[in-house]
């Protein structure tokens, strides 16, 4: 499942989950693209929200690297 698919599944846009991490919707865009990589921080941030451990979080970027 990718970075993507995680935050549909929860229901949430690209805004309302950047303002719950703490980041811009542009950087989570970029994220969800793979144009840049999360911080250890913020995929721990990002596992609490989407409700899926820190290791499906790295696998979700590794699967969007593809």
């Amino acid at each position: 499942m990718t970075l993507q698919e995680m935050r549909q599944k929860k229901g949430l846009t690209q805004e309302q989950a950047s303002k719950i991490l703490d980041i811009s919707s542009d950087y989570l865009s970029m994220l969800e693209n793979k144009i840049r990589n999360p911080s250890d921080k913020l995929k721990k941030k990002m596992a609490k929200l989407y409700g899926v451990s820190v290791a499906e979080i790295f696998l979700a970027i590794e699967l969007t690297k593809r």
